[in-house]
């Protein structure tokens, strides 16, 4: 059995979270990869409740590493936190962080939930106000938040997230913790901030899962170095849109970029690549 993971954002999705051919031409390439002994799986930074949702869409049935390897997700075992006893604070961290966002953006509104399916789909009706904070609470091994702007649709807020990333530093102290000991991915074009405790990856997630699957090849998908394993029996596979320095790692690069890269590299996996 081959194992192969994708990441989901900027690989098998596009900025705007949509496939970039039409869902029937990616679901017949995994429908092709089930008749040959291929366990297909999403391997990504975010929360399992995205990652699964993607998967019952694409009906993907393989394993889900999600939160920066902080966290699998397999059949029949479920969710599984890797390191519970480093990441549990975060879970009490983000209810303490609404409370600060309440008392310092008074003229805000909070949402708290699948922050990006509503923050992608446009999932809100007209809010109160129209700074928002869109806080995921679906993570449980790390911490998000969106900060946006309402006009007609969400849109991204950057000066928001600036004051707000500063906010959440100033909080970090209550827990003993500094943004310099922690891996702080800030995204102003997305309106984003994502933390995750230093001592996860995704190689942490997948060695798990090859553990676990012991399958014969494990190949992992992607586009940035967050995607490269750095483990010795993962064979590294690049969409066409990927980062130079992880094109220049990766055994087999797809001349096309996002969804259609990806079936580039599912038609290597199958060709014995």
């Amino acid at each position: 059995m081959k194992l192969v993971l994708i990441d989901l954002d900027n690989t098998l999705i596009d900025f705007n979270y949509r496939l970039t051919v039409p869902k029937e031409i990616f679901c017949e390439e995994v429908r092709e990869l089930s008749n040959q002994d291929v366990c297909l799986g999403l391997c990504s930074d975010s929360a399992v409740i995205t990652l699964r949702y993607w998967a019952d869409y694409l009906a993907i049935k393989g394993p889900i590493v999600a939160e920066r390897g902080a966290v699998i997700w397999t059949l029949p075992q479920g969710e599984k936190i890797m390191n519970p006893g480093e990441t549990n604070w975060l879970r009490e961290f983000r209810d303490y962080f609404v409370t600060a966002v309440t008392r310092n953006f008074p003229d805000s509104t909070v949402m708290i939930g699948d922050a990006t399916r509503i923050v992608k789909e446009g999932c809100i009706g007209a809010p109160f106000m129209q700074k928002i904070f869109v806080i995921n609470s679906f993570r449980v091994a790390s911490f998000s938040f969106f900060a946006c702007k309402f006009r007609s649709v969400l849109e991204p807020d950057p000066e928001l997230l600036k004051q707000a990333s500063t906010v959440v530093s100033k909080t970090l102290a209550k827990y003993g913790k500094n943004k310099k000991g922690l891996f702080w991915d800030e995204n102003p074009l997305s309106g984003v901030l994502i933390v995750h405790v230093s001592t996860t990856g995704k190689g942490m997630g997948v060695s798990e899962l090859v553990n676990q699957l012991k399958p014969e090849q494990t190949v992992m998908i992607g586009d940035s170095m967050s995607d490269f394993l750095d483990l010795p029996y993962v064979t590294q596979y690049a969409v066409g849109n990927a980062s130079l320095d992880y094109k220049s790692r990766a055994s087999f690069v797809a001349s096309r970029p996002l969804t259609e890269g990806v079936i580039e590299c599912l038609q290597n996996v199958c060709k014995g690549g």
